[in-house]
């Protein structure tokens, strides 16, 4: 289908020569492909429609010097050179003769970090300025696009915006399925995280053979999965389906949509990237310290920026959250539309460092006859309005006047618009303010070079300068406010830190809310703060923290302007997205139109109708641990558990290498199981048993494997223990001969 009219019905004759175009492509003859590029069409709206060519599957580095090396010499009939130009477009517009210029690439987000020239500007396409909407009204920067000759539009165009190295290169293009072309296909939406979760957000939109992906996060574990750093959405579903992968798009730069692409991207064929410019320089951020920046493909967006990838047309619109360029989506497919907020509130006094939500952009929606509402439900069983900006800003500032010691503030690094505040009172009541924690730094880094953060110059300095400036004209600004154990505030609170030592006369501000599951975490750390004399100021005392989050009211006041068809509840657990479902049939939402799904469940949207199919696709935990992807199974889990329970035995029993009898004494090694001198019969307890299992299974099965033998001897050892203590160590028989 056409990408630049979507949702019509070609005629026969266009069917017949969409075919032939496809067959032309897929055999590589005269595919030259031209790079993609961003094309900016004036309106008079003030609301320029920027439309991304984007990639073609299957087409990425295809260099044409290195197709004729694969297709040998060709026939001169085949040359571009002597090609008959294509049939004319829909209408009476015939396609250019010449093919169009390229233009130049757009700078990576990166260089904008470093003082850089002026760049030229990109050459824009042949567009009417101009086309009709339903009701016959005129529409500026709508109409229909002339692309160049042997481009059908953005599907034709090159995937990359520079040429990678050392890039996997695409299947075969005959390997791939036939498009499409005769009639609709089905919109399929499929979270693979985000639900029953608070992190791990991550959603696949599948409409025939393209497919794109809203945010890649990660989830940080729960108390029981021992030694883990990150969950990562299990992306199996996938695996048959990367070249068909046309984008993905971010809502905004926090780690729970964000903090998995490093882990993910490569497995993903570097697919190309969206966001707004905050968003992509801490993406980029996360790639580079993986060493990944320079394969990957990232191109930056403005709200209101609509983006078209094959049937997919993306359109960004501003929305308010606790970090600076957070946006929502309106994606139109042939199926039908949705909307996917992201995280979201209303504020109307946002931090310095934000903008208000687009009202008129999101009211608009409502005309855009969306047929799914997928909603931020995190704050769904909180009443009322989430809290302002300003009203943190105002409580911050009265701390600020009564305070004459040193003022600690731990805070999400993500935090800008909260910073700037810090930022603004420590200028004006003449105070230093000092970082500590690397993600802290990053991030003023970042949003400082991209103009989201304004710093006054020598206002901040590293934390190893904190001596050289009196207590009482300090500030220090850390990580940990969750009660993470290896952040800053938590090696302040247990005496760790080289820098800082907590005392008495010092006030503790936690500027932030316990995530669901570390609230154990925060409340140790804010006894340990306690007991070195601190004065703790957290959001039960006052309001010095506002949450990114949409509560009751907000979430209705979206649902009420996006005029939905069907809600779907999404970011947070079960029972925060029921309480989402029941604000919905408050304002008129029956139970059929206020849909619950689970994370790898399957929703089809055909005919502006939403169904739940019984389709699951695999959804399981991606488990991250230091290096190590996915390479931690349950058992895994489930020994660190019963180590952590009731600790490890192992059992030495050596034998003879010929006879295979035991041969020397039977040893025995606790960790954290028993106390070896202080429980002296249970270890010959333990010793004998090993011992006669190990004799009674050889006089039996001599020919088992070894394997099979100390599976044996552990699951006897097991029930001996148990019955003497009521225990289950992790028991570890090791055979070894001699």
């Amino acid at each position: 289908m056409d990408e630049n009219t979507t949702g019509q019905e070609p005629s026969s004759s266009d069917k017949e020569s969409k075919l032939d175009q496809w067959i032309r492509q897929t055999l590589k003859i005269g595919s030259q492909k031209p790079e993609s590029k961003i094309q900016h069409v004036p309106n008079p709206a003030q609301n320029p429609v920027v439309k991304v060519q984007g990639p073609s599957r299957g087409q990425e580095n295809r260099h044409p010097a290195r197709q004729q090396q694969r297709r040998g010499p060709q026939p001169p009939h085949h040359s571009t050179a002597n090609r008959q130009s294509p049939a004319p477009r829909h209408g009476n517009t015939p396609r250019p003769q010449q093919r169009q210029q390229r233009g130049p690439e757009r700078t990576p987000l990166r260089s904008q970090l470093q003082p850089q020239s002026p760049q030229k500007e990109h050459k824009p396409a042949v567009k009417k300025p101009y086309s009709f909407n339903h009701k016959g009204g005129l529409v500026f920067g709508s109409g229909s696009q002339d692309t160049p000759n042997n481009a059908t539009g953005a599907g034709n165009q090159s995937r990359t915006q520079t040429q990678r190295q050392g890039q996997p290169q695409s299947k075969d293009r005959l390997s791939h399925k036939v498009p499409n072309f005769f009639g609709k296909a089905k919109l399929r939406v499929i979270p693979i995280g985000g639900l029953n979760e608070v992190g791990k957000n991550c959603m696949v939109l599948e409409y025939g053979n393209d497919i794109i992906i809203i945010d890649i996060g990660f989830q940080f574990p729960d108390e029981d999965l021992l030694g883990v750093d990150y969950v990562i959405p299990d992306t199996t579903y996938l695996n048959d389906k990367i070249d068909r992968i046309r984008g993905v798009f971010f809502t905004h730069g926090h780690l729970d949509h964000i903090g998995a692409i490093p882990y993910l991207t490569a497995k993903l064929n570097y697919p190309v990237m969206y966001g707004t410019k905050l968003t992509m320089g801490l993406v980029e951020k996360r790639l580079e310290e993986f060493a990944l920046l320079d394969k990957s493909r990232i191109k930056v967006i403005k709200a209101n920026d609509t983006i078209k990838l094959g049937p997919f047309s993306v359109t960004a619109f501003a929305v308010n959250h606790s970090i600076p360029d957070a946006v929502g989506f309106l994606v139109k497919t042939p199926a039908g539309n949705i909307v996917h907020t992201g995280d979201f509130k209303f504020d109307f006094t946002p931090a310095k460092a934000q903008k208000t939500a687009d009202f008129s952009k999101i009211a608009a929606l409502g005309g855009e006859n969306v047929t799914a509402l997928f909603s931020d439900s995190t704050n769904a069983l909180k009443p009322g309005y989430t809290v302002s900006e300003k009203v943190i800003a105002d409580s911050l500032e009265g701390i600020f006047k009564n305070i004459t010691g040193r003022i600690v503030i731990a805070s999400f690094a993500s935090q800008i618009g909260r910073l700037q505040s810090i930022v603004d009172l420590a200028k004006k009541y003449h105070r230093t303010i000092f970082v500590s924690g690397r993600s802290l730094i990053d991030n003023i880094y970042i949003a400082s070079k991209l103009g989201y953060l304004n710093v006054p110059e020598g206002l901040i300095h590293d934390i190893k300068k904190v001596h050289k400036i009196p207590e009482e004209n300090s500030i220090i600004l850390t990580t940990g406010s969750q009660g993470e154990s290896v952040s800053s505030l938590s090696r302040m609170a247990s005496e760790e830190h080289p820098q800082v030592k907590i005392k008495k006369g010092d006030t503790v501000i936690l500027s932030s809310s316990p995530i669901p599951g570390n609230e154990r975490a925060v409340t140790t750390l804010t006894n340990n703060l306690s007991r070195l004399g601190a004065r703790i100021i957290n959001n039960q005392i006052m309001d010095v923290h506002a949450s990114g989050h949409a509560q009751q009211e907000d979430i209705k006041l979206m649902m009420s302007l996006v005029r939905a068809k069907y809600v779907v509840p999404v970011h947070g657990e079960y029972f925060m997205r029921y309480g989402s479902t029941e604000l919905a049939q408050s304002i008129g939402y029956d139970e059929k139109h206020a849909v619950m799904i689970e994370n790898g469940d399957v929703i089809e949207i055909e005919n502006d109708e939403v169904r739940v199919v019984g389709e699951k696709v695999q959804n399981n935990y991606i488990l991250v641990d230091g290096l190590g992807v996915g390479d931690i199974g349950a058992q895994v889990i489930m020994d660190r558990q019963t180590m952590a329970e009731n600790g490890m035995l192992i059992v030495i029993i050596p034998v003879d290498e010929k006879s295979k009898k035991i041969k020397g004494e039977i040893e025995i090694i606790s960790r954290g199981f028993i106390y070896m001198k202080e429980s002296e019969e249970i270890i010959q307890s333990i010793k004998q048993a090993t011992e006669q299992s190990y004799r009674g299974i050889m006089e039996k099965r001599a020919d088992l494997k070894r394997g099979e033998i100390k599976k044996y001897i552990g699951e006897t050892l097991d029930k001996i223990i148990h019955e003497k203590i009521e225990r289950h160590p992790l028991i570890l028989p090791i055979i070894l001969e001699k």
